[in-house]
């Protein structure tokens, strides 16, 4: 039997940008050592995609934090950071995970670049999240073909939702995580499972993916 997420990415250590740890740095396995969680890894600071799903799923910590469950998001690299947080787009508990060893443990791929355009170009995820995102400004910094994942974990290391992308669009909805969270989506306002209405000064950005 193989090792389960927990398993394999609870030793990593990821950098401190912020959270409640006076240290520098932690392991993985720690957000989920009291307490359930749900561990969202981001693809790229400067995706507009990402950007745009950063802001969805913000709207339901309040929720899941009253809850039990931490949130925790996770970037690959720094480039980026500083506009992502100047803008607004994670307010939240948030690291890197610097060399990606925790997707590289999970085999979480990284598309070709003939996928990247395909996917662009026709894949209907892709198409809807663009749509969503189409007042979201963007930029094609950093490392553009590493998809991303989000995972519920509950205390001691229960996987309890384990989405990896699929695609640059495929991203775990609100309703799926709280679900899985043992929340019922009926109870949480509507306006909360879908995407925000992001209003940004650069509108007329590109799509970056």
């Amino acid at each position: 039997m193989g090792k389960s997420v927990a398993e394999v990415i609870g030793d990593v250590e990821v950098e401190k940008i912020s959270g409640p740890s006076d240290a520098q740095s932690i392991k993985i396995g720690s957000v989920w050592q009291d307490q359930g969680a749900v561990v969202h890894f981001f693809r790229r600071f400067g995706c507009r995609l990402c950007r745009g799903h950063a802001q969805e799923l913000w709207q339901i910590v309040p929720t899941l934090e009253e809850n039990g469950f931490r949130v925790v998001s996770i970037g690959i690299e720094k480039l980026g950071l500083d506009e992502f947080q100047a803008a607004g787009y994670w307010k939240g508990e948030l690291y890197i995970d610097n060399g990606k060893k925790a997707l590289k443990a999970l085999e979480v791929p990284q598309v070709s670049y003939l996928t990247a355009i395909k996917d662009i170009i026709m894949n209907k995820d892709v198409g809807r999240e663009v749509k969503k995102t189409k007042d979201v400004p963007g930029n094609f910094k950093g490392d553009g073909r590493q998809l991303g994942a989000t995972f519920v974990i509950a205390k001691g290391g229960e996987i309890l939702l384990d989405h990896r992308q699929k695609n640059f669009g495929d991203h775990a909805s609100n309703e799926a995580i709280l679900k899985a969270c043992g929340i019922d989506p009926s109870t949480v306002k509507k306006e909360l499972l879908a995407s925000p209405a992001v209003q940004c000064e650069d509108a007329a950005a590109p799509v970056s993916t």
